[in-house]
């Protein structure tokens, strides 16, 4: 079964714009987890966030032991932590295999992964973190507004068009 939306973000754990949407998003989500899919898509902004293209190694690693949501919170929580020796310090905290942990996180296929993340994004011409998309629809926040409120309007709204055209 497919769910009519898919929400993705193009973020950066060390982008604080990124931390500040994070329980957001995942509010949001939790909220709408029947009809809404959620696709976290590393956008590591490496000219101005030296650490954040290894958490995001950190941070696909740690999908591999199924500790996403956990260690994301902390990336998120910790920006300023995110060298190597705290990312590896992390994934001990949320109760991840250390030695796996850093086995992933060096892994060509971790690295193919984020590699490939950031080639959709460029293709997209994305600039900032985070970006949304809604069903392949940018999402565009207007200055001032509430973007918690837009999100979830947007989302009601295309899940409201989507029951529509289904009748």
């Amino acid at each position: 079964v497919t769910l009519p939306l898919l929400v993705q973000e193009f973020t950066d754990f060390e982008c604080p714009a990124c931390a500040s949407y994070h329980p957001v998003v995942k509010k949001l989500m939790s909220e709408f987890t029947d009809n809404v899919s959620y696709q976290f898509i590393n956008y590591p902004l490496q000219s101005i966030h030296h650490d954040a293209y290894q958490a995001a190694l950190a941070g696909e690693a740690a999908k591999k032991q199924n500790k996403f949501s956990e260690y994301s919170d902390l990336l998120f929580i910790n920006q300023s932590k995110l060298q190597r020796e705290s990312l590896i310090s992390f994934a001990k905290e949320v109760g991840m295999d250390a030695v796996k942990f850093i086995a992933e996180m060096d892994s060509s296929d971790v690295k193919a992964k984020v590699d490939a993340d950031i080639k959709s994004g460029e293709t997209l011409g994305i600039n900032a973190t985070p970006t949304f998309y809604i069903n392949g629809e940018k999402v565009v926040f207007v200055e001032g507004t509430n973007p918690e409120q837009t999100l979830k309007d947007l989302i009601t709204q295309k899940l409201a068009l989507g029951k529509s055209q289904i009748k």
